[in-house]
């Protein structure tokens, strides 16, 4: 941190998070978990924040949990990954816990996992990381606003990894179901699209809450993905990441520079995205260490 400039890291736990089919179990690692990280905070305050995990699928485990880390911890926030087991953030199975992160106004980080679907056919000698991580946290985006929780719990902060995975470059088709609706037409595929129709839900349409969400930068330094985070997100929506420590320094460092040099970040947007937006949603960082 020191030789990259970096002030304060935000500490979570991401893949293979903390649920492993035992529900005692997770909870008891969830705690042992957020233990750990608010000692780190109390030994260097102003160096770290930290994001709170919680038991999910276990919706009661994981109220408990966030209550405990919020109020008694003073986690900065909450972490969850796109899935666990197979329970998408944004499944209505998970409402209570939506209801209260919005009571409390929440900032929750999004971090993707191996898709619960994975295609067992496609036999791609890779690591679901390069590829898969991104469409996942895809799938929560679109899941939240296509289950109306954008629209029914604003309070709520969502912070997208990895500039939000393809959302930017696939935003213009998730507007395909309400222009289908607009113009009375059914989805193409019967079964799929079924339930109330979408303009009941969103009678606002999709494009309002695509730059409600805020998105980090981490390993999407590059002109072709800052291009499409930039044309859809408000700069006030874009903060640092750096996805330390699963990449190699010398990527980190080279994101930096390429982010340096871009004009997407051109004037006060680069000191924005690098410090000033992530002050604006954890103010306990606003002053700077002596």
């Amino acid at each position: 941190m020191d030789r990259n400039g970096i002030q304060t890291a935000m500490l979570s736990i991401n893949p293979p998070g903390i649920w492993f089919g035992d529900i005692a179990q997770s909870r008891a690692l969830a705690r042992n978990v957020n233990e750990f990280a608010a000692k780190m905070r109390s030994d260097h305050p102003r160096r770290y924040g930290q994001f709170t995990v919680i038991p999910l699928p276990d919706v009661e485990g994981a109220l408990r949990e966030m209550s405990h880390a919020l109020d008694t911890l003073g986690a900065d926030g909450v972490v969850l990954l796109s899935h666990q087991n197979g329970v998408y953030v944004g499944d209505p199975a998970c409402e209570p816990l939506y209801a209260e992160m919005d009571r409390r106004g929440v900032v929750c980080f999004i971090h993707p996992t191996i898709p619960a679907y994975f295609p067992a056919g496609l036999n791609l000698q890779m690591w679901p990381a390069y590829l898969e991580y991104a469409f996942d946290t895809t799938r929560v985006a679109a899941n939240l606003i296509y289950h109306a929780f954008m629209r029914k719990y604003p309070a709520i902060k969502w912070l997208l990894a990895h500039a939000g995975g393809t959302l930017p470059y696939l935003s213009m088709r998730l507007r395909l179901m309400e222009e289908l609706e607009t113009k009375g037409r059914k989805p193409p595929f019967p079964g799929l699209g079924a339930g109330k129709p979408f303009d009941e839900r969103v009678p606002e349409g999709v494009a309002p809450y695509l730059d409600k969400f805020y998105f980090d930068v981490a390993l999407s330094g590059a002109d072709g993905p800052m291009a499409a985070l930039t044309a859809l997100a408000s700069p006030s929506r874009i903060l640092y990441g750096s996805d330390w420590p699963f990449v190699e320094k010398s990527f980190v460092v080279e994101q930096q520079e390429n982010l340096l040099r871009m004009p997407h970040f051109s004037g006060d947007r680069f000191a924005a995205m690098e410090r000033g937006n992530a002050i604006g949603l954890f103010r306990r960082f606003a002053r700077r260490a002596d």
